[in-house]
């Protein structure tokens, strides 16, 4: 199946247009679902260096929203759960959604009282280095 592909046209002036036309593979499945990544896996950004996955946090009171584009890796979800709920992280909602070798989740948790965790960079820097130690152990696997 090949890769949609986006089309625009833009008036350059002068009655010249000019055409842009770009794959949707080559910025991923989910590329338009992150907004304002904390850390982020693409060479473009700016979080890039650090990012062992695409991570967005958004937080209203003690509730924080986490979007995370990642790599498949085996029992990751199991060891993201796992590793969230030890992180005095309540989950209120998890949403799944794969396509081919990328898995994404939407995760709803509860900051309990407690938590190390009260800013959203706290909340997706402590992701990070889940999915980095995951990402460690399925390479010695």
């Amino acid at each position: 199946m090949e890769p949609p592909v986006k089309t625009a046209t833009e008036d350059t002036g002068a009655g010249h247009d000019q055409t842009k036309t770009t794959s949707a593979s080559s910025s991923g499945p989910f590329s338009d679902f992150f907004a304002f990544p904390q850390y982020s896996n693409r060479p473009t950004s700016a979080a890039a260096a650090e990012g062992m996955a695409e991570i967005e946090v958004t937080m209203v009171e003690s509730h924080a929203s986490l979007k995370i584009l990642a790599k498949k890796r085996p029992r990751q979800l199991l060891k993201l759960v796992s590793s969230i709920q030890s992180l005095r992280l309540t989950l209120l909602h998890l949403n799944v959604t794969t396509r081919d070798d990328s898995v994404l989740y939407s995760i709803s948790v509860k900051v309990e009282e407690g938590s190390q965790l009260n800013t959203v960079e706290d909340i997706a820097a402590a992701v990070n280095q889940i999915l980095r130690r995951i990402e460690e152990e399925s390479s010695f696997s």
